[in-house]
């Protein structure tokens, strides 16, 4: 897991890097992982974050996912409350690879 550390309160969600690809990713309400950030589950029930925490480290071990971690949620606007998360979910504003493709 990540060193960083979420607050704990409020609305959680639980994010990761897909092994294979290195796409960002997060945990949906069926508890597999989507690339698409408006289908990631956004909880504060406690059993569920729980049950969240053990899909992680199973796929982790499984070497499906890498670096997952939970992340808070801004109640007002349903995104990621840290510039970073909210960073991953919109992604780079440039498209690198049609770039590499020229060469």
């Amino acid at each position: 897991m990540s060193s960083l550390k979420h607050k704990g309160k409020g609305p959680q969600s639980m994010t990761a890097n897909e092994l294979r690809e290195g796409y960002s990713v997060w945990l949906t309400q069926d508890l597999v992982w989507t690339t698409q950030y408006s289908k990631a589950l956004l909880t504060e029930d406690a059993d569920l974050i729980e049950k969240m925490q053990l899909i992680a480290d199973r796929d982790v071990a499984a070497n499906e996912i890498v670096g997952a971690y939970f992340i808070d949620i801004d109640t007002e606007t349903g995104l990621p409350a840290r510039y970073r998360e909210r960073f991953r979910v919109t992604g780079p504003s440039k498209d690198l690879g049609e770039d590499l493709q020229k060469d």
